[in-house]
């Protein structure tokens, strides 16, 4: 049996502005609490910490691309205070919706002098050549097929002093299966009910990320994958 579906591009709702307000405001914290209960907040804090511990940064910039309600920048705030790392937090999202709604949460956790909004394309960051410390980019890659992948990821590089952490999923019919089963938990919206199985099909194999980081010379990524069904890239410059 093959447990790996053919990867499919299907549109997802948030992408081409479905739904109300409040629907949207539903599936991004459908989000939040995927990103909390399955790994990937505590892939990303993880990376992104050990590269400011290897530079021993005590004070540093991030910029979270794709930011949607902006729960995974309030988790590591969250998490600096405790380790005595004070960070300045761009949220960065194209769609103006997320951001209001980011905006929603950034005040109610009493976090707006810490965390900015930015309404900008992630392919030509306003931002100067390494003017942030880290970029961060979670279940954002999966949206884009190889050659706009690299081109991310050049200008995470661009941007960055330290380096830049990316978060995904894994494409494989058993995270489709337990999305499924899981609906009531973790898809309480329909619009993630939609995008949920769609972000699975438009996934990658470790596989496939590995050869796309070879044929493009990207050979300074580290390429990990993580239980359950995740994976991460972490690019981590080397000292000037």
């Amino acid at each position: 049996m093959n447990w790996t579906p053919r990867q499919t591009d299907r549109a997802e709702l948030l992408d081409c502005n479905f739904g109300t307000l409040s629907q949207v405001r539903e599936s991004l914290h459908d989000i939040r609490r995927i990103n909390t209960f399955l790994g990937g907040a505590r892939v990303v804090a993880n990376a992104t910490f050990a590269i400011l511990k290897a530079r021993n940064l005590k004070r540093a910039t991030i910029l979270d691309i794709g930011t949607g309600a902006a729960d995974i920048p309030l988790r590591l705030r969250r998490e600096a205070k405790k380790c005595g790392i004070e960070l300045k937090i761009i949220a960065l999202d194209l769609n103006a919706r997320h951001l209001q709604i980011a905006l929603e949460d950034i005040e109610k956790e009493g976090a707006t002098r810490k965390i900015s909004l930015l309404r900008a394309d992630a392919f030509a960051l306003p931002l100067a050549d390494t003017s942030v410390d880290v970029v961060i980019a979670s279940l954002f890659t999966h949206h884009f097929r190889a050659p706009q992948i690299v081109r991310l990821l050049n200008e995470f590089s661009r941007v960055s002093r330290s380096g830049w952490v990316v978060n995904d999923l894994v494409r494989h019919n058993l995270p489709l299966f337990f999305f499924r089963l899981t609906r009531p938990i973790f898809a309480r919206s329909y619009l993630t009910r939609h995008d949920g199985e769609a972000s699975i099909r438009r996934g990658y194999t470790i596989e496939e990320v590995q050869k796309i980081l070879l044929e493009n010379d990207l050979r300074d990524v580290k390429l990990r994958a993580h239980f359950p069904f995740r994976m991460s890239l972490v690019c981590e410059k080397s000292t000037p």
